[in-house]
């Protein structure tokens, strides 16, 4: 039947999901024909429609029911005409023909049918026709041999009126229900009163006779109570001496057990108790002890066994044992064991209902056994009280008054290896369910030795179970297998069983992996709680079973061959080829692609994701980490192949989970990888803390670059949908969650400058790993598999890049694996300690590599996906680079989020919003920079147009990201200063009205990439491009700030309004800060309240600032040749509009004097001497002021404009990249004439003010302080110190001139530079010393030789 349903199935792929339903629906059709064409059968008996739908309800896929009209065609069909087998045919038509033979010549005509050959219908009745007469004949002779009968005629008559209207059974089932009452009183009575052997053994064959009876008849009250009556003849469970005719009465019992016990029913009970006794007896009789001898854990204690000496008369108890010894020789001597085994092997022999009768019995009896109550169920027999006798010794608490024992349940094993192979499988199956409920209880006890024979029962029949193979679409396995995941679940399950059962298991896949289907889900389900246990031992040999069965049976875990011959080359192939699998072979692959998810979630299981009592061992979570690198190299290879159909995105727990806003390929493909990433997405933010000496979040950076090794080695197989779906759930929600969760003190570090870091600490980002044929990973990858214990197979690249990470992280290494060969032959035990002074903080430790993560996949793999890349999946990258380093947009926390979503009054809305502290924004800005170089590097793989396309984009990112920074900073400057009159009492003062009187006249003012100005003049000055002179209109623009622009301004001038509205509009679409303090708490804020709200805030928005203006310089000589004039003026206008609010902040006494309180206030003074501080300090600020900060932001954004001034001014932009893009479309336009004017107005204005502060300044400092300019910032807050560097810049770049450039502009650069020759700085003095040897002497034909 099961290779039937098999067949069945794959031949007709669109009838049924499951062979399982072909199997149950074959044998429902055999049993629907024997019933309804039986003539046995009365017709008011038959099955009629709705009882065969009602039979087979739940038999469909999933438990569902198949379609009322299919059933109910069946049962037409299989009404209207039966199936038989063609033997009984041929014997029934050879049949027909003899007894045609018989018939005479009158008979042919006069029956037409006989003449053409009778019917199989009406042979089959004429057959039973004379059945039925033979009968009657011989019921006429047994009513002949009656005396006083009446005569034949009518006897005859009674006797065929009887045969065709009533059967025996209902003719003698009312006759017995009337006696046997009588019957039994009279049975019983001289049973136990009479002697004589003639009497004994006709009572006994009475209670056989009348068991027969009522058993066929089905009258279960009768047979119960003589079943009864005769287990308590046999006087077992109770302490008498036996006699003869109890012993016969065992005899008979157990003949009735053999003969008639398909129809005991409930009447097994009583029966296999008395079974359960006569085995103790013939222990006892063979010197034996009974099993609650060695199942009990504490032995009675005899120390007072010998009181009373010599003279000490026997006890009850060792009386008792003497009889029961006497009782069961004499048992011995007359029952014969065979009769006690033949009782259970008869078993086979039992219908589907007496065998489940037997076993629900037997079953029964067990429990009572293990209970300690076994005698309880036999009539007559009352549990004894008091002292317990020899029998009963050595009970341990929780038993009943005999003690445990296991006879039944050692039946029940043999019960089942009796069945297992001679019934269908649905029988099994309905059988083991009885069963396996029991062994899982029983598996269960507390009593050690019980459950573990309960445990060691279940391994014998799973490995006989395991031994034949399981057909396609069957789940007896995983049926058969349940009693172990049972018990493991169990939480009051012993330690030593869950051991014992991982460790059967261990053995079952060893020797029986080639056989498993089904049966996979539960061993996967039992390791995955084995990763749960509190005991460290079954964590680490539940994970040591995983990873054997990686190394081992990898073959039998991916069954490619059972679909393809050959992996598909492309993903249309596969997609042809899926659509030339036939329904079996999709549903298999269904079935094995959820199978895998199982395996890789058992795996993930093993890596601590939260905060525990009992927390796995590190090591177990790096190893586990492992195993899912290994995974994602057997889908990259294609071992491993996705589902066909059936996936979803709503219950993690269903098969075919995936991802939704994907295609139907994208998403089936995503079902194998989603597991993987959830887990590693979990590892990475998992609150768990994960420290080994003093190196910390270990399983966190473990997670990570395991993550890191898969996408950098396979990242190519996803789709650009699929890689935002990656960024979108598992990379950038795992990294920002961990951020937020960070509570270290890491966090709460602000640095007293934004050019001297104090977080020099944090770890740095992983350098990119070599290829797959690196002479050093492959070098590592022989060491590791000449160990003992390595595996044979040969490791997956994301698994090798993995393993060789984390030698590199236990050895302390420096990131670079093609030297970690070297690390690992070295002997070291566990992690080497390096040190780290914050191993608890995730920041500190582990963000440096997820962003670094984010900045390696953009160059390895993203950039290679084309125009999507850049247009699609750059706008989320660049976003978290955003939410990093400059805090937009501000996000309130996690868990406030969360709550919102769930709670229907929409959450608490007054949650403070999240933002990073300096750490975060001092890695994103680093990472940001990074960006260029990878992008740089990958341009060899770039169309023609991309390789523009890139740098352009990238120069945009920058511009945006320092814009949305600069006017949060500002934003929260004005919110500081005005919060902190506010705390004072002191009103705003009001602006001065010269500025309005100003700004009245419209026609004067314009808009320029750096604010507004008033055009105070105009003139025309000429230049030489490529050999021809050209003229260039020239404006005079005095700015706000009180510097004068000179340039070719052509912006559209606006009137007042429009200005005023616009202003109006940029305000209110940027975050604003004061957004973390809530409603109603801005008037009654104190000191203290707006100091840590607003003074951190912008000392790290002026560090961003000055981070992201330090990378650009790096990034302007890559890209400034390829960059668009829109391009350039958006990051010009970003770098004006950071000089000028950080120009404004320093200038701001209120603001300095709010940095000066936040810094003493950390000390611990009061506001009072505060104030008397702040006017005792002088004219110079130190680390920590607002000048200190805002200066330093000044200077980097007249550096990083002059940089990119400087390089579009000079010729010589492309000779470095021409080469590599001689047909590119690079966006061309007038460098030159547009950088020349800001160029030098820029240049100019620095160097005037700086040599006002040198003047002013420079002789009350230590020259010290800023003799070199890679000297000059963080130490003393002054603008000749902070704009050394700055300088320097500027006379390199003036160095760079050509003699045609510096000739035009000699006028205004050569006093400045004669100004300069007085600064006390020698890098100055030898930079000024160059220019003039270099471009002022040949102008004034001087020879410097």
């Amino acid at each position: 039947m099961e290779k039937f349903a098999e067949r069945y199935t794959r031949q007709n792929e669109e009838v049924f999901t499951s062979a399982d339903t072909a199997f149950i629906l074959g044998f429902s059709v055999i049993m629907l024909n024997t019933d309804l064409h039986n003539p046995s059968i009365k017709p008011e008996r038959r099955m009629t429609l709705d009882s065969f739908i009602r039979n087979n309800r739940g038999i469909s896929a999933n438990g569902g029911d198949l379609p009322v009209d299919f059933l109910t065609g069946i049962y037409d069909r299989i009404k209207a005409m039966p199936f038989t087998l063609k033997e009984d045919d041929d014997a029934r038509e050879k049949a027909g023909d003899n007894a045609q033979k018989e018939f005479d010549t009158s008979s042919l005509f006069a029956d037409a049918a006989g003449f053409f050959g009778s019917s199989a219908d009406d042979r089959k009745r004429e057959k039973f026709r004379k059945e039925r007469e033979e009968m009657m004949a011989a019921s006429e002779q047994l009513f002949r041999k009656r005396p006083g009968k009446a005569g034949e005629k009518a006897s005859m008559a009674a006797s065929s009126q009887l045969a065709e209207s009533v059967s025996p059974a209902d003719v003698v089932k009312p006759m017995f229900d009337v006696t046997w009452g009588p019957l039994i009183g009279t049975l019983s009575q001289v049973l136990e009163t009479s002697a004589d052997a003639n009497s004994i053994a006709l009572c006994l064959n009475g209670f056989v006779y009348a068991v027969r009876i009522s058993s066929h008849s089905g009258m279960s009250l009768a047979r119960d109570t003589f079943v009864n009556s005769l287990a308590k003849f046999t006087t077992l469970g109770s302490i008498k001496e036996m006699k003869s005719k109890n012993i016969e009465s065992i005899r008979t019992l157990l003949s009735i057990a053999i003969i008639d016990g398909d129809y005991l029913g409930e009447s097994w009970a009583p029966v296999l108790q008395c079974i359960s006794q006569l085995a103790l007896l013939q222990l006892y009789a063979s010197g034996l002890d009974a099993d609650s001898k060695f199942l009990t854990e504490n032995e009675q204690d005899d120390a007072h066994a010998d009181a009373g000496g010599f003279f000490r008369q026997p006890t009850k108890a060792e009386t008792d044992r003497e009889l029961e010894e006497n009782n069961g020789r004499a048992v011995l001597a007359a029952v014969n064991e065979v009769l006690i085994d033949k009782v259970f092997s008869s078993s086979v022999n039992l219908s589907a209902l007496g065998i489940a009768h037997f076993i629900e019995q037997l079953v029964s009896v067990s429990e009572s056994e293990i209970a300690g109550e076994s005698k309880g169920g036999i009539s007559g027999v009352t549990p004894l009280h008091g002292k317990q006798t020899g029998l009963n010794a050595g009970t341990s608490s929780g038993h009943g008054k005999d003690g445990p024992r296991i006879f039944c349940l050692q039946r029940l094993v043999e019960v089942a290896d009796y069945n297992m192979d001679f019934r269908p499988r649905l029988a099994w199956a309905q059988m083991w369910e009885l069963m396996a409920n029991h062994f899982a209880k029983i598996g269960c006890h507390k009593n050690a030795m019980v459950s573990m024979f309960a445990i060691d029962a279940l391994r014998q029949l799973s490995f006989k179970f395991l031994e034949k193979p399981e057909l396609s679409d069957f789940n007896f396995q995983r049926i058969f297998l349940r009693p172990f995941l049972l018990i493991m679940e169990n939480a009051s399950s012993r330690n030593d069983i869950r051991e014992l059962i991982l460790r059967c298991v261990d053995n079952m896949i060893r020797a029986l992996a080639h056989n498993l289907r089904s049966g996979w889900k539960v061993f996967f389900s039992i390791l995955t709680l084995s990763a749960s246990d509190p005991s460290e031992k079954i964590n680490t040999l539940g994970l040591a079973i995983l990873q054997r069965l990686l190394d081992e049976h990898l073959d039998q875990l991916c069954r490619l061959d059972e679909f393809n011959d050959h992996g598909a080359e492309s993903k249309s192939d596969e997609n042809e080829e899926q659509k030339q699998l036939s329904a079996l072979q999709r549903r298999q692959r269904n079935a094995n692609a959820e199978d895998f998810v199982e395996l890789c979630k058992a795996s993930l299981s093993f890596v601590q994701t939260e905060e525990s009592e009992h927390p796995l061992p590190i090591g177990l979570s790096m190893r586990a980490l492992c195993h899912t690198a290994c995974y994602a190299d057997l889908i990259a290879s294609k071992r491993v192949l996705p589902p066909v159909s059936g996936c979803q995105s709503e219950d993690p727990a269903g098969s075919g989970f995936t991802y939704d806003g994907l295609s139907d390929v994208e998403a089936e493909e995503m079902v194998l990888w989603r597991p993987i990433f959830d887990g590693l997405a979990a590892g990475i933010c998992s609150p768990a803390p994960s420290i080994h000496g003093d190196v910390g979040c270990i399983v966190q950076r473990g997670s990570l670059m395991t993550l890191r090794a898969i996408l950098l080695r396979h990242g190519s197989l996803f789709s650009v949908s699929q890689w935002v779906v990656i960024l979108k759930q598992v990379i950038l929600p795992s990294i920002q969650i961990a951020a937020e969760y960070d509570n270290s003190q890491v966090t709460k570090i602000t640095s007293e400058s934004p050019s001297v870091s104090s977080l020099d600490f944090l770890s740095d980002p992983l350098p990119l790993p070599p290829g797959s044929e690196d002479e050093g990973l492959i070098k590592f990858a022989m060491l590791s598999q000449s160990e003992e214990s390595a595996p044979t197979r040969p490791l997956g690249e994301a698994e090798l890049l993995v393993e060789a990470s984390f030698a590199d992280l236990r050895h302390n290494g420096d990131g670079n694996l093609s030297r970690v060969h070297g690390l690992a032959k070295k002997d070291a035990d566990g992690i080497i300690s390096n040190e780290q002074p914050f191993p608890d903080s995730w920041i500190a430790t582990t963000a440096p590599i997820a962003l670094g993560l984010l900045t390696d996949i953009i160059g390895k793999v993203i950039v290679d996906l084309g125009v999507s890349a850049r247009t699609v999946i750059w706008p989320i990258v660049i976003g978290q680079f955003q939410r990093w380093s400059i805090g937009y947009p501000l996000l309130r926390p996690i868990h406030e989020r969360r709550a919102e979503m769930t709670q229907n009054d929409g959450g608490s809305r007054d949650a403070q919003p999240w933002f990073p502290c300096e750490a975060l924004v001092r890695i994103g800005c680093h990472e940001l920079g990074r960006i260029p170089d990878v992008v740089f590097d990958a341009s060899s793989s770039l169309t023609e147009q991309e390789a523009i396309e890139w740098p352009n984009t990238l120069c945009l990112s920058f511009s945006d990201t320092l814009t949305k920074n600069v006017v949060s900073a500002g934003m929260a400057h004005e919110e500081l200063v005005e919060c902190k009159l506010a705390a004072l009492g002191i009103p705003k003062e009001k602006k001065d009205t010269t500025e309005k009187k100003e700004s009245t006249d419209v026609k004067e003012i314009v808009n320029t990439p750096y604010g507004k100005g008033r055009v105070v003049g105009k003139r025309k000055d000429k230049h030489v491009v490529g050999g021809v002179e050209k003229s260039v209109n020239i404006t005079v623009v005095e700015m706000e700030s009180g510097a004068t622009m000179y340039g070719p301004i052509v912006q559209e001038k606006k009137d007042q309004k429009a200005q005023k509205k616009e202003k109006r509009s940029s305000k209110t679409t940027q975050p604003k800060v004061k957004e973390v303090i809530k409603k109603g708490k801005k008037s009654n804020m104190t000191s203290r309240d707006y100091l840590y709200y607003f003074v951190r805030a912008l000392k790290i928005k002026c560090v961003a600032s000055h981070c992201l203006q330090q990378q650009l310089p790096h990034f302007m000589d890559l890209a400034a040749w390829k960059l668009g004039k829109e391009e350039v003026s958006k990051m010009l206008e970003a770098l004006e509009h950071s000089r000028q609010m950080s120009r404004k902040a320093s200038l701001d006494e209120d603001l300095a004097h709010a940095f000066q309180e936040a810094l003493f206030s950390e000390w611990g003074d009061g506001v009072e001497e505060v104030e008397a501080a702040l006017s005792s300090m002088g004219k110079f600020n130190h680390r920590g002021g607002s000048e200190m900060f805002f200066l330093t932001q000044q200077a980097g954004s007249n550096k990083a404009t002059i940089h990119l001034l400087s390089l579009l001014f000079l010729n010589n932009l492309r000779n470095k990249e021409s080469e590599k893009l001689d047909n590119a479309i690079v966006k061309e336009w007038d460098r030159e004439g547009h950088a020349q004017p800001l160029l030098l107005e820029r240049m100019m204005d620095v160097l005037e003010n700086f040599l006002i502060s040198e003047e002013k300044d420079g002789t009350l400092i230590d020259p010290n302080v800023w003799r070199m300019s890679s000297e000059s910032g963080g130490k003393v807050a002054v603008y000749c110190t902070s704009f050394a560097v700055v300088v320097v810049e500027i006379l390199n770049t003036i160095i760079m001139f050509s003699t045609d450039q510096f000739a035009r502009h000699k006028n205004v650069i050569f006093p400045v530079l004669c100004s300069l020759v007085k600064v006390q700085s020698d890098e100055i003095r030898g930079l000024i010393y160059t220019i003039l040897s270099k471009q002022v002497a040949p102008l004034i034909d001087v020879s410097m030789e």
